[in-house]
């Protein structure tokens, strides 16, 4: 019974994970805003993808992999956040990025400081860009 919960876990977090990925590719094929390029970056980059990224990858993931444990659950969202990242430089931040955002979320059950602190290093990422 245990293994049946552990292999519902991990489909349901690579669902979430894939399904996050698609809704991406969904919305490049929109028109974007006739805003300016760098506001328009600065709210997606700094606003959107901090909040949706820890709704989706410290939240519904990594509660839906809790039945691995709890720490692997952590580990699992992690390395889910930095296959989205694409290059490997890219994924090789977001990967310690996910780790300490994971065990954030695991220490005080909340997804709140991650988003915080998701948003502080988007914002200092986009700043020296």
């Amino acid at each position: 019974m245990e293994q049946k919960a552990k292999t519902r876990a991990l489909l349901a977090a690579f669902g979430c994970a894939l399904a996050y990925l698609l809704a991406g590719k969904v919305l490049a094929f929109l028109p974007a805003p006739a805003w300016d390029v760098r506001a328009l970056s600065f709210v997606h980059h700094c606003i959107a993808a901090p909040v949706v990224e820890e709704l989706v990858f410290r939240g519904a993931i990594q509660q839906l992999a809790q039945p691995l444990g709890r720490w692997q659950a952590a580990a699992l969202q992690a390395v889910l956040f930095a296959v989205q990242h694409g290059t490997p430089a890219g994924m090789a931040w977001a990967l310690g990025c996910g780790l300490v955002l994971g065990a954030l979320r695991e220490r005080t059950g909340r997804i709140w400081p991650g988003m915080l602190l998701h948003t502080l290093n988007n914002l200092l990422v986009f700043a020296a860009g």
